[in-house]
């Protein structure tokens, strides 16, 4: 008996080893592809929907879909109701898992783990993640045959039948036993609590089914247990994200929870003497086997569900923000999102968006510093007086980045992932830097200031033109940095010969006024250390620029 219960539980250990595994190997296939996937998302609900299910089938988890769907709300990436249409969809495309392991393939199994090893020795990339996933898919299909033989063994033993039997469904004079309906629901509520996985749970209670543990009856009260009971893992991935993103997490739990609902009142309606839903399940399943006709109870379930709320998304929506009201005006994103990490293409995405918005923080304290000697009206003061701040939070930018990114190395990466990690971590860097030269400028400044001195007219102008020129080269770095196109490269070796061309010419005839005596030695140095710190700043920007074409050429390479 003990031996028994082992072998079941190791069945379980590789059929769950194999999803992973080839959920895994299908994330590497299509990551590159997660992003024009998500420009999809916003276009109308039913491509939410189309989009969410695909999403998950790829992923094989609804759970890790939805996760992934409330780092992007809380990422402002998606929308309350552009999530909801994902979440629907997710709840669709995770029953692709049940309807593969009710097929009775077992004759792959072999063929799918010899060759799966066979691919992964053959060097190139694409190649090993095609192997991960024909591996894991052997896995899976393998776990589902020890499961199933071991649980036949065991329904022979009668105080095993016994227990099941105490959540028994099966209508009793035509009338669903209402209580061991809701024991039943709640039982797979909890087993998924416990899994994490919907998918996972679905292939349990399919091979329950295929060893005569469970009627269709209890089978289709434990999905709809389990559908409710994969919900928990949105809502733990919400507890630490903005209120939209738990707004996401309960319109995910509503939505099973209501789904559950109008599945359970078909119950009540008889037809052919059964109640409607299961006569429908029997007659799309053409009489099939009793592990079909779950995997088809399943499917149904959430595409009728679907369609059934789909038209309700914005009143559920009200419902959910009327529930978890956003007390404040403002709604605070979160560009290096956790729970994207999952998804490193996307991942590394979000990363360009903060170290964009890093990059523009750092230049306007540049801007600051350089206004301070002839345009520094009341504004630009009362900006100058948190420099200090700004500093710090610069710095802090720059740690939460690394971070993130070192979080990242950590996760399964195509060689051209792993490539744009050291080009983003060199960017950060440089725009470090940049906001390390404010300090510098306005000490220059300070001490002109202080001494009374000023440039010569000739030089104010030269001063206010490099100040333009930077500005236009600041622009352009934070563009290419997420809006990236090849012509932005010409674009900034244009501004580069152009910048440089100018500092080496004003140095050149500032030496000259100073040689003349038309400029005192005092005044000339310290505007030559402004044209060296402005070389300087200029030089983290360029190699902004260039980092970001590789970047850029290295996702393309990816895609």
């Amino acid at each position: 008996m003990v031996m028994t219960f082992l072998q079941v539980f190791g069945g379980l250990a590789i059929f769950i080893f194999g999803m992973k595994l080839m959920s895994d190997g299908l994330h590497q296939v299509a990551g590159a592809k997660m992003r024009s996937i998500l420009r999809m998302f916003s276009a109308n609900p039913l491509v939410a929907v189309a989009s969410g299910a695909a999403v998950t089938c790829v992923i094989q988890s609804s759970s890790a879909s939805t996760v992934m769907v409330i780092g992007f709300v809380n990422a402002g990436l998606l929308s309350l109701v552009q999530a909801m249409g994902l979440i629907f969809g997710a709840n669709i495309g995770t029953t692709i898992t049940a309807q593969l392991v009710a097929f009775k393939i077992s004759w792959i199994i072999m063929p799918a783990i010899i060759a799966g090893l066979l691919m992964s020795f053959i060097p190139r990339q694409r190649i090993a993640n095609w192997s991960e996933t024909v591996l894991g898919f052997g896995f899976l299909f393998l776990g589902m045959e020890f499961m199933s033989g071991e649980l036949k063994a065991l329904a022979l033993h009668p105080a095993f039948m016994q227990a099941f039997q105490t959540f028994q469904c099966a209508p009793i004079d035509g009338h669903m036993p209402w209580l061991s309906l809701f024991g039943a629901i709640f039982i797979g509520m909890l087993a998924t609590f416990i899994v994490q996985s919907s998918s996972a749970c679905s292939g349990i209670i399919i091979a329950l089914g295929a060893s005569g543990l469970l009627d269709l009856y209890t089978a289709v009260a434990l999905v709809m247990g389990s559908n409710i009971g994969t919900t928990i893992t949105a809502q733990l991935a919400a507890m630490t994200a903005n209120r939209v993103a738990k707004q996401a997490a309960l319109a995910h739990t509503l939505f099973n929870v209501f789904g559950v609902i109008i599945i359970t009142a078909t119950f009540t309606i008889p037809w052919g003497g059964d109640p409607a839903f299961f006569t429908l399940i029997k007659k799309l399943s053409l009489n099939g086997d009793l592990p079909r006709q779950i995997a088809n109870a399943h499917t149904v379930f959430n595409v009728f569900t679907t369609l059934a709320l789909l038209p309700a998304i914005p009143m559920l929506a009200k419902i959910c923000e009327k529930v978890i009201p956003v007390s404040s005006g403002k709604i605070k994103y979160q560009y290096l999102e956790p729970h994207l990490l999952d998804t490193p293409s996307i991942a590394l995405t979000q990363t360009t968006y903060a170290l964009r918005r890093m990059e523009q923080k750092a230049w306007k304290m540049i801007d600051c510093a350089l206004n301070t000697y002839n345009r520094n009206d009341e504004k630009n003061q009362a900006f100058a007086r948190q420099l200090e701040k700004r500093e710090a939070d610069i710095d802090e930018r720059q740690k939460n980045i690394t971070n993130y990114l070192s979080q990242l190395m950590s996760r399964k990466l195509t060689a051209a992932e792993t490539a744009q990690i050291p080009l983003l971590l060199h960017c950060t860097n440089d725009v470090e830097r940049i906001g390390d030269h404010t300090e510098i400028i306005t000490g220059i400044i300070d001490k002109l200031h202080e001494d009374q001195l000023k440039f010569s007219l000739q030089a104010e102008k030269e001063y206010d033109l490099l100040h333009d020129k930077l500005a236009e080269v600041a622009k352009l770095s934070a563009q290419m940095l997420t809006d990236y196109a090849e012509v932005q490269q010409q674009k900034s070796q244009q501004l580069h010969d152009e910048l440089y061309s100018m500092l080496d010419q004003f140095e050149q005839e500032h030496i000259a006024r100073i040689t003349r005596g038309d400029c005192r030695p005092q005044v000339g140095i310290l505007y030559l250390e402004l044209l060296s710190e402005i070389r300087k700043i200029a030089r983290h920007l360029f190699n902004i620029n260039e980092r970001a074409g590789m970047f850029y050429g290295n996702y393309n390479k990816k895609s």
